[in-house]
């Protein structure tokens, strides 16, 4: 049987999860112009986690709270809460890993 919802993270009111890897490419030009090498430098995950209800335990600048995959040095870098008269309270909070620091 498949796993439906969110599995990248526990919670109860998760709402979504995204999760991007990114690097810079180095290339290696010879002098005549014609590509060498190239290698990814720089690797990053950058995550951004949405949900209602009580704020999980993450503070800013904290290292708790990344998405199942995401590995390294985690740093949380923003942290919103929101409230409207419609809705239950929501909140959101972004967050970045380097996967070559530990």
């Amino acid at each position: 049987m498949s796993t439906f919802g969110i599995t990248k993270i526990t919670g109860d009111l998760v709402e979504s999860v995204d999760v991007t890897l990114s690097a810079e490419t180095k290339e290696l030009i010879t002098s005549a112009g014609a590509h060498s090498t190239a290698r990814n430098v720089d690797t990053s995950f950058a995550f951004s986690v949405k949900g209602k209800g009580d704020l999980p335990s993450v503070t800013l600048g904290g290292t708790s709270g990344a998405p199942t995959g995401v590995s390294g040095k985690i740093i949380i870098t923003k942290i919103t809460e929101s409230q409207t008269n419609e809705d239950w309270q929501g909140w959101s909070y972004d967050g970045v890993a380097y996967p070559a620091v530990v």
